[in-house]
């Protein structure tokens, strides 16, 4: 009897045990890990090797290449996990940063593109200061290395970083913004398509996936090593047919993601970000998520009866201090809402203001306002304008009154803030409004967006010529982000660029500008002449051009990048962070440019 006992207590055993494992498969991430610290391991590895070749050059650059197919592998991950230690020590640009966040330190270029340029660009390499910044990036690595051996993520955030993957692949990999001396942008791009397949596979090891997903995840095997062939077959990066690419291969595959997602079961998270995920076209508007451009994320009432009061406000010159100017007198709908001057005109009618007056469609994607970024949300740039004596010379107290007493207004701000204090109509209620009819002023409907959402007669090959060209040998891409076409970075859009571009003081190009730009907000050196990327949507109605509207055509414009701007005019210009050299353009790439920009216009969203 004992003997049976103890026999039937070791079956139970085992089946506990074996029901044990059954019960408790291993998740993705268990997979993952020892894939995400052996390629860091192999990457660090590489980068060693660098130090201890430093008399061959052909080793250090086959050791550099060698740790950058180890790093993209993993980029999805590190972009996503640590954003921070990529943009300022891992693979930021090769441009001076400094962050108001940071007070005023110096950001220098470092990191991967920083060793890149040393070893491919350079004509007398300086070994010592090679190696300075291999130990800098080491240093990094090691601290990711150690970070990493007990980092946990949700499966659901696993499969998001492949959409922010896809995200990064088609606005930053593949329009100049890293690999820009060596331009192995295709081959990379294949590094990255790896890695993502990698996590694919991990979810296909662990027992979470069910028939559906086991179905999608070979599709998505499939597609990824469709999309690597089609980078295969590029000549060279800047010959790459791009848009094809995207509208084709980026746009399947993360149709296939969405579909994979869902098909877990797996919930979206719910972190407070710019792309709402969960849309099978990456690009559109509503893959945006509005409300995270706004200061008042959680302000979500009534929004279309506050964009419609904000909209009659916008063109009622009330909000003027002499009742005699509206927000519409710089910002014409029918300019691109811009005004067609050089400099807009000041109050009292016969001054200009210093700069030209910006477009505001699209405006919400920004994290800075002004040329000079001195503000960081609409409703701060808003209030600036109308208390500037010079532009709107307005109070907003005494505008509060006013609409107070206005019998229509005060119906529709009953309606609109039903239930708060608002209701009386209040400073915060009427810059609220107006704030939410320039977000609703997006323009994502050109003939450029619906060549991407698949309809292929939208653009023409010339066209499309043009959209290769602007994000290759052009190297306009790696400034104006695709697809919004400014300086906010994606995937994120947490991060608003500025560029020092030498511009002339006037269409002769004969002297630069004295305008000191970003430096008159924050003081720092590195920011002397230095402005915000503006979008260049619809850039064919808001002629004329640049920050101070010296340039009426973009011919023109065309003309100043091909040159090398300020530097290429021969100005002294300290940092300048357009290359200086000519472009090489011919006569015909700069139509094709300028082809290519017209298929940005796009009024649907206000006509």
């Amino acid at each position: 009897m004992k003997v049976k006992l103890i026999g039937l207590i070791a079956i139970s055993l085992i089946l506990v045990v074996a029901n044990g494992f059954r019960g408790k498969p291993k998740q993705p991430m268990e997979y993952y890990g020892p894939y995400l610290l052996q390629e860091l391991e192999y990457c660090i590895a590489e980068l060693t090797k660098i130090r201890s070749n430093k008399t061959d050059l052909k080793l250090m650059r086959s050791s550099y290449h060698e740790s950058r197919k180890h790093y993209k592998h993993i980029e999805l991950f590190i972009e996503y996990c640590s954003p921070v230690e990529s943009k300022y020590s891992i693979n930021g640009p090769l441009v001076l940063k400094s962050d108001p966040e940071y007070g005023n330190k110096i950001f220098y270029p470092c990191g991967f593109q920083a060793i890149e340029e040393m070893l491919f660009d350079s004509e007398n390499l300086d070994t010592n200061k090679l190696i300075r910044l291999v130990n800098d990036l080491l240093i990094e690595l090691d601290k990711l290395k150690i970070y990493y051996q007990s980092i946990d993520l949700a499966n659901e955030e696993l499969l998001e970083m492949l959409q922010y993957e896809l995200y990064r692949i088609s606005s930053l990999n593949l329009n100049g913004y890293d690999a820009t001396i060596t331009l192995t942008g295709l081959q990379e791009t294949i590094w990255c398509l790896d890695g993502m397949s990698e996590l694919i596979e991990c979810f296909g090891k662990s027992n979470l996936a069910n028939k559906e997903v086991k179905k999608l995840g070979a599709v998505l095997s499939r597609q990824l090593d469709l999309s690597k062939s089609a980078l295969m077959k590029g000549k060279t990066y800047n010959d790459f047919n791009r848009l094809p690419f995207i509208q084709l291969h980026i746009n399947s595959l993360n149709k296939t993601i969405v579909k994979y997602h869902n098909a877990t079961g797996l919930p979206w998270t719910q972190a407070k970000r710019a792309l709402n995920l969960n849309n099978e076209f990456l690009f559109a508007e509503e893959s945006f998520n509005m409300r995270y451009f706004s200061i008042y994320f959680n302000d979500t009432i009534n929004l279309g009866l506050k964009r419609y009061i904000g909209e009659k406000i916008f063109f009622d010159p009330i909000i003027s201090g002499n009742n005699g100017r509206s927000c519409a007198t710089c910002h014409n709908p029918d300019l691109g809402f811009t005004d067609g001057f050089p400099k807009s005109i000041a109050m009292n009618e016969s001054d200009e203001l210093p700069r030209n007056a910006p477009t505001l469609l699209n405006v919400s994607f920004q994290q800075a306002f002004f040329y000079d970024g001195r503000a960081y949300q609409l409703e701060q740039q808003i209030i600036d304008v109308i208390h500037n004596p010079f532009e709107m010379a307005g109070d907003l107290t005494q505008i509060t009154r006013l609409i107070q007493t206005n019998k229509d207004y005060k119906k529709l701000f009953s309606k609109a803030f039903d239930g708060t204090h608002d209701t009386m109509i209040t400073p915060y209620a009427i810059i609220s409004c107006l704030a939410e009819y320039e977000r609703s002023l997006v323009s994502l409907n050109s003939r450029f967006d619906q060549f991407l959402r698949g309809d292929l007669k939208a653009m023409n090959s010339r066209e499309i010529n043009g959209y290769n060209l602007f994000a290759g040998k052009a190297l306009c891409g790696s400034c104006h982000f695709f697809p919004i076409f400014n300086g906010t970075v994606p995937p994120f859009f947490n991060d608003t660029e500025f560029e020092i571009l030498g511009t002339p003081s006037n269409a002769n190009n004969q002297s630069l500008d004295p305008d000191l730009g970003r430096f008159n907000t924050t003081g720092v050196e590195i920011h002397k002449f230095a402005f915000k990327t503006p979008t260049v949507r619809n850039i064919e109605l808001t002629a004329p051009y640049m920050h101070n509207g010296i340039y009426k055509t973009l011919d023109e414009v065309i003309e100043f990048y091909h040159k090398g701007g300020g530097l290429g005019f021969g100005f002294e210009v300290p940092n300048q962070t357009l290359p200086f050299d000519s472009l090489q353009l011919s006569i015909t790439e700069k139509e094709e440019i300028v082809l290519f920009l017209k298929t940005l216009t796009d009024t649907t969203s206000y006509r």
